[in-house]
């Protein structure tokens, strides 16, 4: 044990003497969220907009539906008020089951209490539409609707990027972070070196392993810090979870630069194999912007893909308050690619 505590403070000390592997491990990550955070993604000049239409007439909905200025959504009642609460809606519409385009029924407009100014304009919209189906169906008087105003999180975009970072930060630091350093290591001959000393292999790897894995969680912490005190991250969640799921996330990660640095002889070799192995997924992972936009096949592609996984686990305990069962799923898909990518690592790693 002595020895494995030894070799992981040479370890870390062999880390930090690194200012490049420190400045790519914490500094860029933060510099990437202080570069985002100036970005307003929130107010795109749309009123989202959700539509529970209990009835069967759709004359209402086929007047709001060409209206640029809404950005509509159509589902169950229980989700539209969950994603009101959510902060993902500005106002939610509730068309009851008697509506008639008419009749005179009552309807009801949630208003979400954070967006002031997005729900004034879509109640003033909605009544317009209302005054468009008095005029197109020659009847008055107009139907009603009562308002109600709901309290919501009002989550902002660093709510949903800041997560997105932490689980690409792991990512970079595990696999280029152990892949370029392990070639180097090998290129001058220090591990053919270690491999004729007293010192057991497994020693060497566990102290490599562990110490890297202590780092990624310092980075986790930080990213979380950071989020908290200076971009008002609305954290729920358990930072025990996060850190449960970002090892796992960083053993997937480690064992992917563990084989890469096997597989290639120089850092020439190994930089486009990282590069080909995590831009697709640093791109349609998810970590940026959300993959609901992606066209059918490549979002059933890249629901397996480990970063998926990873960012999607974080953010549901970060912002939703998961709790581990809750992100069984993504606990799960990372159990999964950890033993893949650990035979992989073993199969591929050389010390020479």
């Amino acid at each position: 044990m002595r020895l494995k505590i030894k070799l992981m403070a040479a370890s870390f000390k062999m880390f930090i003497r690194q200012r490049e592997a420190i400045i790519w491990t914490i500094l860029l990550p933060l510099f990437m969220v202080f570069l985002f955070s100036f970005v307003n993604f929130d107010g795109l000049g749309h009123v989202s907009m959700g539509i529970v239409n209990h009835s069967q007439d759709t004359t209402l909905v086929s007047i709001l539906r060409p209206i640029q200025a809404l950005k509509i959504s159509q589902g169950r009642e229980a989700e539209e008020l969950a994603r009101l609460k959510k902060g993902e809606r500005a106002i939610v519409l509730v068309i009851p089951v008697s509506f008639q385009s008419i009749g005179q029924d009552s309807l009801t407009l949630y208003l979400n209490a954070e967006k002031p100014q997005e729900t004034q304009a879509g109640r003033l919209i909605v009544q317009r539409a209302l005054d468009e189906l008095v005029f197109r169906e020659n009847h008055l008087p107009r139907h009603a609707f009562r308002t109600e105003l709901v309290n919501s999180r009002n989550l902002t975009y660093i709510d949903f990027l800041l997560p997105g970072i932490i689980a690409m930060s792991i990512m970079q630091s595990g696999v280029f972070g152990v892949a370029f350093g392990f070639v180097i290591l090998k290129k001058r001959g220090i591990l053919r070196r270690l491999l004729v000393t007293p010192m057991q292999t497994n020693d060497f790897i566990i102290a490599q392993v562990s110490t890297r894995l202590l780092i990624l969680m310092t980075q986790v912490l930080i990213m979380l810090g950071a989020g908290v005190l200076f971009f008002h991250l609305h954290f729920i969640g358990s930072i025990f979870n996060m850190i449960i799921v970002g090892l796992l996330g960083g053993v997937v990660f480690l064992s992917i630069g563990f084989a890469l640095s096997g597989i290639s002889k120089s850092e020439d070799q190994v930089a486009p194999l990282a590069n080909i192995i995590t831009l697709p997924m640093l791109m349609l992972s998810g970590v940026f912007f959300s993959r609901s936009n992606l066209p059918g096949f490549a979002h059933v592609v890249t629901d397996f893909f480990p970063l998926t996984y990873l960012a999607d686990g974080l953010r549901n305990i970060a912002i939703e308050g998961a709790t581990l069962a809750g992100v069984f799923p993504q606990l799960l898909g990372l159990a999964v690619w950890s033993v893949i990518t650990l035979f992989i690592a073993v199969k591929a790693f050389r010390w020479e």
